[in-house]
């Protein structure tokens, strides 16, 4: 029992000549493992990619010269260096991020021992195994069309691997194959998703953090954060309002407040405490629902500002929302938020913190808020003279800035003068503090898109946006946009920038003039209405929405047991209209059954039909004992057609041998004398 080692260092058996595959069947499956795993190495550890290219670069090349595979003792040494690889980069094998580099390195070291069919075989079943750890990343609609493609040519390579056609039709036939069962599995598909109980939360949402870096707004600001947002194409959120949808002036996406200044970065250095924030006064109120992508932070974006707070979220004293847990999936919240408002008098403490000044302010700056100081009669006038200042002054609003160096906001106020919002909202609040305002930055969205198609607005990447707060005795927090006092003439064109409108915050884009601009502009519309619908009916399809689903169609009263009971007679039925359909198919589109049918409908036609009970050699007999002079035309074809019909295998060759003779045969009805 014991006798044969764990790993043998000799030479392998060789495998039955049938279960070899052949080169044609080796290559395809290692594309289609390459194709498969193209998709998860965006999530990967570099060096995890690295050794999963040289590991398919050894296979193809293992392909062309079957020599050159590595032996069994040298698998053994890639496998231990995989596995050390996977921990290294990863510090763990478990895990979200541990488990999908571990299980992708397995997988790719097993195309290095493809030596019987089956080997192919389990290569094509966990294939499905990696397609699932590619959901639990992501799961957009392109990813999921692309994975169904990846699945539909993996069954398509097990109906090869396990067929015996001929060369010339064989990946034909396969093809065929995988269609009809995707055919069939569509039904029952449909019956699963919409019958089968619903978990509290889907596989992709389990609380699995791949600890990826995600694109989008971060609690803290230096000079090119948000810049490099502009050119981003990636989906924020999507919007969807109860009523009207705000003005543009209005459309203030609230996210983290930042308070700290170290003379180039702007930071929360600490989470407001969730105690109610009051507000005076409230006006303009506005009922939405956001539908935010995962961003592995805890806060929520909201119109400025929120009056609540989502059941899972609290709202801070700053008025930002948070999160009790990291997004890591998408999330559904509704929002009510007040365009006008008024807030309480700030605290003491910030107050305090909304002054802090950083060690390398320069004297020119100390200099130039002196002068403002001079001429205002009170802090609103204040803002009012910076405002003016950027506006009067050689300011250009670009995506590209220039390099800043060891003190940013002395080097854009005073040589430079060219920067994006966090430019303006940083060198805005630092004076004002120097004035002697409480100031604070505000990172977030502005704007939106809407979409006609389906009735969402969509807030982009592109659109994020820093803004400042200053507190003004009387009116509580205010919001300034220094971005809006630019001259609309000092825009650099050559980010592809555009301006919203005569005061409003300068915004980039292609010019929409173009018509260029305007495909993109629809594709992207079409595009974003379609992953809308996915969304809302796939990926967020809960058991709220499954029991509104089966109410509507009449079956709200099944519970538990009644709605499993309505599923198995579903899919038993649909089961049965399959194998029916199947039964029928073989019948109809079996070529040797399509022969023999010509052959006994022609016979027929002359009076000598065939009898239920009489199988094609009984036929046969009786027909030469009838007619004797179709002897020779019957035998030849019988001789063809039942070895064919009833032998181990069909052949292909047989099928057109008894094509030739049904195209000579053409019995007629005997004619006797009257």
């Amino acid at each position: 029992m014991f006798n044969k080692p764990l790993i043998s260092f000799t030479k392998e058996k060789l495998p039955a000549p049938a279960e070899v595959p052949d080169a044609a069947q080796v290559l395809a499956v290692t594309l289609l493992v390459s194709a498969t795993t193209a998709p998860l190495l965006p999530y990967l550890h570099w060096q995890i990619n690295v050794f999963l290219l040289l590991l398919l670069t050894v296979r193809l090349i293992g392909w062309h010269w079957p020599h050159t595979l590595p032996k069994t003792w040298l698998r053994v040494l890639l496998t231990l260096t995989g596995v050390a690889n996977c921990f290294y980069a990863n510090h763990t094998l478990v895990g979200l991020d541990g488990g999908a580099a571990l299980f992708s390195t397995m997988f790719a070291l097993k195309l290095l021992e493809l030596n019987t069919k089956r080997d192919l075989r389990l290569v094509a079943i966990l294939i499905g195994f990696l397609i699932v750890i590619q959901f639990l990343f992501d799961q957009a609609l392109s990813r999921a069309i692309y994975l169904s493609v990846m699945v539909f040519f993996a069954v398509a390579l097990l109906a090869d691997l396990n067929s015996d056609l001929g060369d010339h039709n064989r990946w034909r036939g396969a093809l065929r194959i995988a269609s009809n069962l995707a055919l069939q599995a569509l039904p029952l598909t449909l019956i699963l998703f919409v019958l089968f109980p619903r978990l509290t939360a889907p596989l992709w949402n389990l609380g699995l953090d791949s600890g990826q870096a995600m694109t989008g707004i971060s609690d803290s600001m230096e000079p090119g954060a948000i810049s490099d947002l502009a050119v981003s194409g990636e989906l924020a959120f999507r919007v969807r309002f109860t009523g009207a949808p705000p003005p543009a002036s209005q459309r203030y996406w609230r996210g983290p407040v930042l308070w700290e200044m170290d003379g180039r970065r702007w930071s929360a250095a600490q989470i407001a405490a969730p105690v109610p924030a009051r507000l005076e006064t409230v006006a303009d109120v506005i009922d939405y629902e956001i539908v935010l992508e995962p961003t592995q932070q805890k806060w929520l974006f909201a119109l400025d500002v929120p009056l609540n707070a989502p059941a899972d979220a609290v709202r801070n004293a700053d008025l930002q929302l948070l999160s009790k847990q990291p997004l890591t999936a998408l999330k559904r919240y509704s929002v009510r938020s007040a365009l006008t408002y008024q807030t309480a008098p700030a605290t003491a403490t910030q107050r305090s913190r909304a002054l802090q000044l950083p060690r390398n302010l320069t004297p020119r700056m100390r200099e130039l808020v002196t002068d403002w100081r001079s001429r205002a009669v009170d802090d609103w006038a204040l803002v009012q003279e910076a405002l003016a200042f950027f506006h009067r002054e050689s300011f250009y609003y670009t995506l590209q800035p220039p390099r800043l160096g060891a003190n940013p906001t002395d080097a854009f106020l005073f040589e430079t003068k060219q920067g994006f919002c966090e430019h303006y909202a940083s060198a805005f609040a630092l004076l004002m503090r120097i004035g002697g305002v409480p100031a604070r930055v505000v990172l977030g969205y502005l704007g939106g898109e809407p979409n006609r198609l389906s009735g969402h607005w969509s807030v982009w990447q592109s659109d994020a946006h820093a803004w400042t707060e200053v507190f003004i005795d009387g009116r509580g927090w205010v919001r300034v946009d220094p971005t809006a006092a630019i001259d609309p003439t000092r825009i650099d064109n050559s980010g592809a920038t555009r301006l919203l409108g005569a005061g409003q915050s300068v915004r980039f884009n292609l010019d929409q003039a173009s018509i260029l601009a305007q495909l993109a502009r629809n594709f992207r519309l079409f595009g974003d209405t379609v992953n809308a619908a996915w969304q809302n009916w796939v990926l967020d399809f809960s058991a709220a929405d499954q029991l509104a689903l089966l109410d509507q169609l009449g079956f709200g009263a099944l519970r538990e047991y009644g709605l499993a009971v309505l599923m198995i007679i579903a899919v038993s039925l649909t089961l049965g209209v399959i194998m029916l359909a199947l039964v029928r198919e073989r019948v109809k589109y079996d070529p040797l059954e399509q022969c023999y049918r010509q052959f006994c409908q022609r016979l027929a036609r002359i009076g000598l039909a065939r009898q239920h009970h009489e199988g094609p050699q009984h036929f046969g007999q009786r027909i030469i004992k009838q007619r004797p002079d179709l002897m020779v035309a019957v035998k030849r074809f019988l001789a063809v057609y039942i070895p064919a019909r009833f032998g181990v295998q069909a052949d292909d060759d047989a099928v057109n041998q008894l094509k030739t003779l049904l195209r000579r045969f053409h019995p007629r009805r005997r004619r006797f004398p009257k």
